[in-house]
């Protein structure tokens, strides 16, 4: 009998610990036992929370959330993810589209562990169809091993040697693997895609190189470290102001004016952006950007957008507009 009682205290107590809710049918379902039984146990375990560990008061008690429906422990719960950030979160991930099916559900179905079975049965509800309807990348690679392997070496500063597929002529995957020797720097996520952001062994690049994770196709983490100095050190965040779509090019300060619907997308879109001029609704922007990916974003915006500087900037944005208005005559 006390061993019984040991299994039901310390299940109930696990479940408080992880921010899940003990429902009291639940417990007497699940063990057999009577309400009264329950309430005892319960208050066993409040009283072992709450009394004084080592001379000092835990910071813990268990109480009774009637809009949650059981027991909760409170004061730790805010340690775990609540069903309204699950949900949030898987939305997020699903959106993303960054990982194969197998993945994503794997990933969701374990952040719902973390749910009561009422909240588990209404985010399922929720976001059902979208996880039926999921539509994966088309690489249908596996990425989570490949990603912890490259954030270790990034932490541990291992020197990688990759096999990647680069983009040839036509927009087509290359059939032959070409050999890199890298520092690796960071991870980024972006428009569906993973991104290895590198420094090339032996070149003398201004910028890191950019790697589309899904194309490494050989991944060795050797044993040799690699030095940088600290000041130049990588910052994701910051590099991730200065680029669009992970398309690199020459860094420059670009100016544009915009008379579109929404300067706060403008704004979020580029984080380093800033408006130094505004009138009747329209606004003069500058941001410091890599020129490939902003031209490709400043193009999809149409007429709402004139490029104003630098003159070489605008010279290109100026002839590529020219050959698409060429394309439709």
């Amino acid at each position: 009998m006390e061993r019984f009682k040991a299994d039901v205290v310390l299940s109930i107590y696990n479940q408080l610990k992880e921010g899940k809710v003990i429902v009291k049918n639940d417990v007497i379902d699940k063990f057999n036992i009577n309400e009264r039984t329950f309430y005892r146990y319960i208050k066993d375990i409040k009283k072992f929370v709450e009394d004084q560990s080592d001379g000092e008061l835990m910071g813990e008690e268990i109480v009774s959330d009637r809009e949650k429906g059981g027991y909760i422990l409170k004061g730790g719960q805010e340690k775990n993810l609540s069903e309204k950030e699950i949900l949030a979160v898987s939305k997020v991930l699903l959106e993303s589209r960054g990982f194969i099916k197998a993945e994503i559900k794997d990933i969701i179905y374990k952040l719902l562990d973390n749910c009561i079975s009422k909240d588990r049965e209404n985010i399922k509800y929720i976001i059902g169809n979208e996880l039926m309807n999921y539509v994966p990348p088309k690489h249908g690679k596996k990425l989570l091993d490949k990603l912890w392997k490259i954030s270790a070496a990034i932490k541990d500063k291992n020197v990688l040697e990759i096999g990647y597929f680069k983009i040839g002529t036509g927009g087509k995957i290359e059939e032959k693997i070409s050999k890199r020797t890298l520092y690796p720097q960071g991870l980024l996520f972006s428009e569906y895609y993973f991104y290895l952001i590198a420094l090339i062994e032996d070149k003398s690049y201004e910028y890191p190189a950019i790697y589309r994770v899904d194309r490494i196709e050989k991944l060795i983490v050797t044993d040799r470290k690699y030095k940088l100095d600290y000041s130049k050190r990588f910052k994701d965040g910051e590099f991730r102001k200065l680029i669009q779509f992970m398309q690199a090019g020459e860094l420059e300060r670009v100016r544009f004016r915009y008379t579109g619907r929404s300067i706060e997308a403008v704004l979020d879109k580029l984080p380093n952006a800033r408006i130094i001029e505004e009138k009747k609704g329209e606004y003069m922007v500058e941001a410091r950007v890599f020129g490939k990916g902003i031209k490709m974003w400043l193009l999809s915006q149409g007429d709402s957008v004139e490029v104003l500087s630098s003159d070489g900037f605008r010279e290109d944005m100026i002839e590529t507009i020219d050959r698409m208005r060429e394309m439709y005559r």
